[in-house]
């Protein structure tokens, strides 16, 4: 029991470093992506991928402040903060799949853009308030419930993840140009280590294991990197 605990605060200090150090180099990373998206053309097409990557940033800097505000015990707004770091990084994903629409074409008036955001926005809010979802430890290191787990997963599988590999795929086979191709592949592969993302931090704060929290800890800065650098280098440059 004793070993278990000491476990379990080594991973809490995992965490905390790589947090502390790591995300706010990542939320500078996104910042500059969206400079250089917006820098080379703004229309509709850049600004949603630039909001892909401003919601994921603006989730990572509410984290990173949520920790600095649980390290001080300032519990007033704590559950504020991560309730809202957690729905920025879960709605960011819905972007991506209107810029894949628009870049098919599909005819997307304003009306339905702000349609399909605000009501997959309501959903991911609905979704932390299931009771008891969300807890916290001793150390205001989030649990989620078996319910919350379960619900979360089929949500944004069916309301994002399946959407976004049909039309990825249509996007795919729209081009014929090899290099084309070859961007077009890059994006998907950003796509999926961002959906494995939300899958993994989902599990993450499900599975208490330290084994996988330690790993897992180290992993989610490649991901978010690399999904980034893949999304960007695959279509967006060549918008």
């Amino acid at each position: 029991m004793g070993d278990g605990i000491l476990i379990f605060q080594g991973t809490e200090q995992i965490r905390l470093i790589f947090i502390l150090i790591f995300y706010p180099f990542v939320a500078i990373f996104f910042l500059i992506l969206v400079y250089k998206v917006l820098k080379r053309k703004r229309n509709r097409l850049s600004i949603t991928l630039s909001m892909f990557f401003i919601m994921e940033d603006v989730g990572l800097i509410l984290n990173f402040v949520y920790l600095l505000i649980e390290i001080s015990k300032v519990e007033i707004i704590l559950y504020l903060l991560y309730f809202s770091s957690s729905i920025f990084v879960l709605v960011a994903p819905i972007f991506i799949f209107i810029f894949i629409n628009i870049l098919l074409r599909v005819d997307f008036s304003n009306k339905k853009y702000f349609i399909i955001v605000f009501s997959y926005a309501i959903g991911c809010i609905l979704i932390h308030l299931i009771p008891e979802g969300i807890t916290f430890s001793e150390n205001w290191t989030p649990i989620y419930s078996l319910t919350f787990f379960i619900v979360a997963l089929v949500f944004i599988t069916l309301a994002i993840v399946v959407p976004m590999i049909l039309y990825s795929m249509r996007l795919y086979h729209n081009f014929i140009d090899r290099d084309l191709k070859r961007r077009v592949k890059m994006f998907l592969v950003g796509i999926t280590e961002m959906i494995s993302l939300l899958y993994g931090v989902i599990l993450f704060n499900t599975w208490q294991d330290p084994i996988f929290k330690n790993i897992y800890s180290i992993l989610v800065i490649f991901l978010l990197v690399s999904s980034g650098l893949l999304i960007y280098y695959g279509i967006a440059k060549t918008m």
